[in-house]
């Protein structure tokens, strides 16, 4: 019997681009587990719908493969809009369950009988206050498409050697050196475009084209669906179809999971701007998200600490992770969620650490938000430890243990 761990990307979905990876380290850290591990590679703005209906092709495809087996146990974490998606899977096998007997049927539903557990991670339950913000039709028509098209014309049109250049003159411009303290967002962006080309080797030549071939694909599935905007809007907008976001019977959902036996829990996250940084992208972000929330997002609750033992802390509507706000993660209660001090792209290994080549690849990691959440390497592996181990049947938090929840909180 085989444990397989499955992790779901969130907006903007991706396995790698160039040498950021959206789960970055996450194998290092679970090496020493009997976990199997699975990254899907999720269609990056597409609707939720349409990135489960992918989701439970993938689950699906793998059980004809026999790459799971009859015994096997499934395990599910979504990170972001990923948790999102594993909902929106739940509610296809609930559909699939209502409706008349089929071949397809039954096998998909084999799927179902073997998953036990699904674990969120910095998912927007109920939506983001950021994207209520900027998720405004003329920003969507005359903005955000029209400049992910502008992106995804210019890579085609310089094709290999020209997005490389531009990278490099980039790099120059920004006076951005090969060897930053602590690479972040504009290191990622620079490094993927300088990786579209190299002429050291037919080897290395060929996965610089295939690196440049994902790019573009990715960039053109954005400019042609950003469908996941109107999902992660805390209200419904006009008659875009519904997602997990916007349903409002978490007892159905909750009810669901018992009978099939599936274990579930969220992992909230929240982190403070720097100080003295007012023109900091994180800063920005944190600052939208955090102003004027509506109400829907959830209400104002203490939450207890994941790693942290005998504390909890109270979140309000405005505290977030610089991308969503915490109370929003906060799924389908308090008393199934847990609080750790990260940032959005923390809890995926992108914190404040070096930069250096990774055992497993050309993969670097990029403190992306870089915020003061003070995440660190412990504290990564502690929380993918917890997960792996949540994964094989066991609590986040033992009953009688140091870090027994709920005795204080802190404020």
């Amino acid at each position: 019997m085989n444990r397989h761990l499955v992790l779901v990307p969130g907006f903007g979905g991706f396995n790698a681009l160039g040498t950021l990876r959206y789960y970055e380290g996450v194998t290092h850290a679970l090496e020493q587990t009997p976990l199997v591990l699975h990254y899907f590679p999720n269609l990056p703005t597409a609707s939720v719908r349409t990135r489960a209906e992918q989701l439970l092709a993938f689950l699906d495809e793998r059980w004809h493969r026999k790459e799971f087996r009859p015994g096997d146990e499934l395990h599910l974490v979504g990170h972001s809009t990923g948790g999102l998606d594993l909902r929106q899977l739940l509610l296809l096998y609930r559909e699939l369950e209502r409706s008349p007997s089929s071949h397809d049927k039954d096998s998909t539903l084999k799927v179902l009988g073997h998953i036990r557990s699904v674990q969120f991670l910095s998912t927007p339950h109920r939506g983001t206050n950021l994207v209520r913000r900027l998720n405004q039709p003329l920003v969507r028509a005359l903005l955000i498409r029209p400049l992910l098209r502008a992106c995804y014309e210019s890579a085609r049109g310089l094709r290999e050697r020209g997005t490389a250049a531009s990278g490099w003159l980039l790099r120059h411009v920004l006076f951005r050196g090969k060897r930053q303290e602590s690479a972040n967002w504009i290191d990622a962006l620079l490094d993927t475009l300088e990786g579209s080309y190299c002429d050291e080797g037919a080897y290395p030549s060929a996965l610089a084209r295939a690196a440049y071939f994902e790019l573009l694909s990715w960039l053109l599935h954005m400019a042609s669906d950003s469908s996941a905007l109107s999902d992660l809007n805390p209200e419904r907008l006009g008659d875009a179809p519904p997602s997990p976001a916007h349903a409002d019977d978490p007892e159905g959902e909750r009810r669901f999971l018992v009978e099939h036996g599936i274990r579930h829990a969220s992992i909230v996250t929240v982190a403070r701007p720097r100080s003295g940084r007012w023109f900091d992208l994180f800063n920005r972000l944190h600052a939208f998200t955090a102003e004027s929330p509506v109400a829907r997002l959830g209400p104002a609750q203490a939450v207890q600490k994941l790693l942290e033992p005998r504390a909890a802390r109270m979140l309000t509507p405005a505290d977030n992770d610089g991308l969503v706000n915490t109370v929003s993660q906060v799924w389908p209660d308090a008393a199934s969620s847990y609080l750790v001090d990260a940032d959005h792209a923390d809890v995926i290994g992108h914190f404040q650490a070096d930069t250096s080549t990774d055992p497993y690849g050309p993969f670097k990691r990029y403190d992306l938000l870089n915020s003061s959440s003070g995440f660190d390497a412990l504290a990564f592996a502690e929380l993918w430890t917890r997960v792996a181990s949540f994964a094989e049947g066991r609590a986040y938090l033992e009953p009688g243990s140091s870090a027994h929840p709920r005795t204080s909180v802190l404020r």
